[in-house]
């Protein structure tokens, strides 16, 4: 489970605003944040992903998924954020990108997650890859984007095979209908097997 330290709304709001804005760059998409630590990194994962769903991964009461006309039929959008992954001894959050290529007759979604900090354990090292698909017209219950990621990451010498699994649904970021996305995070680090991770993304 995603731990959500103690915010003032206002001022959480107003921080994750200003550095969204920071890490921009002139087309638009968002630059890499050079997190060191746990410390740095989760404080931004939490406010974003309290900004769409319930500590679970479920979208919030007030927010609503896109719908199919809210959505484009081509074009693309990129979202950059968090994967938040509850690990046995302890949570493990990594930057998120995921490149979104719509269609109306089938979408995509490639996906990465690098620059992993575990709450006990330090930096972990690798990226995580994958591809999946965008249905703008998921029936209700169903994900809109589902999407899966593997690769090793590595931590105090040994690796770890890491699979995840990320569902979840294009949500609107204030005026922004489809400017962001958030669900659930499953799989597994190693042999270290969890469910109710959780990630959000914005562009």
């Amino acid at each position: 489970m995603l731990k959500i330290y103690t915010l003032v709304a206002f001022s959480a709001s107003a921080a994750l605003l200003a550095g969204c804005s920071n890490n921009s760059s002139d087309d638009g998409t968002t630059t890499t944040q050079n997190y060191t630590s746990f410390a740095e990194i989760q404080p931004d994962a939490a406010t974003m992903q309290s900004t769409y769903t319930d500590p679970n991964g479920t979208l919030l009461m007030w927010i609503t998924r896109a719908t199919e006309a809210q959505i484009p039929d081509t074009g693309g959008a990129t979202y950059k954020g968090f994967v938040n992954l509850p690990l046995s001894d302890g949570d493990l959050i990594g930057e998120l990108a995921m490149v979104a290529s719509f269609s109306a007759a089938a979408g995509s979604i490639d996906s990465s997650a690098t620059g992993f900090f575990h709450e006990n354990n330090g930096a972990y090292t690798g990226t995580l890859t994958g591809t999946g698909a965008l249905v703008q017209d998921a029936p209700p219950g169903v994900p809109q984007v589902s999407t899966a990621l593997d690769g090793p990451l590595s931590n105090g010498g040994t690796d770890y095979t890491t699979s995840l699994a990320l569902a979840g649904d294009i949500v609107a970021n204030g005026a922004d209908p489809y400017g962001a996305v958030a669900g659930t995070a499953d799989g597994n680090v190693g042999t270290d097997v969890f469910l109710g991770g959780v990630f959000a993304a914005e562009r």
